[in-house]
């Protein structure tokens, strides 16, 4: 796993790589994970209520399905 941090502007912009993933569907499953922690993450440090993790997790699931598709 790696976390790389870079300036944007007066922002900093976060990409997080996890590699080794046995098979598309934990592919799926990790980056809906990630997806969602970092937006909680985001959420509480803009001072904001954060979405429910499983709620998000399972948006966010849908959509990473979609734009893996086989």
């Amino acid at each position: 796993m790696c976390f790389e941090l870079a300036p944007q502007g007066d922002q900093v912009l976060l990409v997080v790589t996890h590699s080794r993933l046995d098979s598309r569907r934990e592919m799926i499953s990790v980056a809906a994970g990630w997806h969602s922690h970092l937006g909680i993450l985001e959420a509480r440090l803009r001072g904001q209520v954060p979405p429910s993790f499983w709620a998000e997790h399972t948006r966010v699931e849908a959509e990473y399905e979609q734009r893996l598709e086989q």
